[in-house]
């Protein structure tokens, strides 16, 4: 026997208003339609449900062991639904950043995820920002944190952005409280500690450097990929990096590093959130978690 759901709760309904229209009404159907619902409902049945000739309408007694059955076995498909959406939540989200926003911005994710009203276990894959992006675009990953980079540009329109990040060029300070290394003086000679090539802080700090570099001699000491390995070598007075504000909030508050740059050398990044291609057809929690997701404010 093939019944449809949506007989079950139409017939549901009409057993609450006894009336057609009412019932069509609350369904969102024409009443027509409505009709021949209950209708296909009796001829698979084999038996009426409701006695037309009575207003309002009356359950025959066929219709009244119906309803009771029709109730219960929706019941038990909602706890289905419930407990089959319990345990797909068991499934992992798997997020992918780099070193730098797995440690700077990342437990903050984590903590507007714990203020859903469901158990939602996560997993963060650490990479470089290039090999970040390739996981996204391959479906190795459900949602990536990443700075909003040329090279996402297809999934821009699926993605939120979470802040404005300022990366801070910063270096050590002299007994005077100044940097030792000022990007302010003319043709000043800077040693630069660099991101590695070909990921997208080092085209943000390149770009720069190639847009204002005449005013400045700067000489390049070293390179890593993670702006925390940088500030390490800053703290050692190597040099200057450009480095995330939230990775400095201690150091600039406690001086040991400074501001080595007014705001032309300052640029700013958008910070965003990205969701891969195969989480659009995903279940109903998966959307209510990236609708929470749009109410993170960094």
């Amino acid at each position: 026997m093939n019944i449809e759901t949506k007989w079950l709760k139409d017939f549901m309904v009409l057993a609450q208003t006894r009336n057609f229209s009412k019932a069509a009404e609350i369904r969102h159907v024409s009443q027509p339609a409505f009709s021949r619902r209950i209708k296909a409902l009796e001829s698979k049945l084999n038996c009426k449900v409701v006695n037309r000739l009575y207003q309002p309408l009356q359950l025959t007694l066929s219709g009244e062991i119906f309803l009771k059955r029709a109730e219960k076995i929706l019941a038990e498909l909602d706890l289905l639904s419930e407990e089959l959406q319990q345990q797909t939540l068991r499934t992992p989200l798997i997020f992918s950043a780099t070193h730098t926003l797995s440690i700077g911005v990342f437990p903050s994710i984590v903590e507007h995820i714990n203020k859903l009203p469901f158990t939602v276990d996560t997993q963060l894959k650490i990479a470089d920002a290039d090999d970040c992006a390739n996981l996204l675009k391959h479906n190795h990953c459900d949602y990536l944190l990443a700075f909003s980079d040329p090279l996402l540009d297809d999934f821009h329109h699926d993605s939120i952005l979470l802040a404005k990040v300022k990366l801070l060029p910063v270096c050590q300070a002299n007994e005077q409280g100044d940097p030792v290394y000022q990007l302010s003086q003319p043709k000043s000679s800077v040693p630069y500690l660099a991101y590695q090539e070909n990921i997208y802080l080092d085209r943000v700090v390149s770009k720069l450097i190639k847009d204002k570099g005449q005013q400045v001699n700067f000489n390049k000491m070293l390179m890593s990929p993670m702006a925390d390995s940088l500030k390490m070598m800053t703290l050692k007075g190597l040099g200057i990096a450009w480095i995330p504000e939230f990775s400095l909030a201690t150091e600039l508050a406690s001086q040991k590093l400074v501001i080595a740059g007014d705001e032309q050398w300052q640029p700013e990044l958008s910070l965003r959130l990205y969701r891969a291609k195969k989480m659009h057809n995903k279940h109903s929690f998966q959307d209510k978690i990236w609708q929470h997701f749009h109410k993170i404010n960094l």
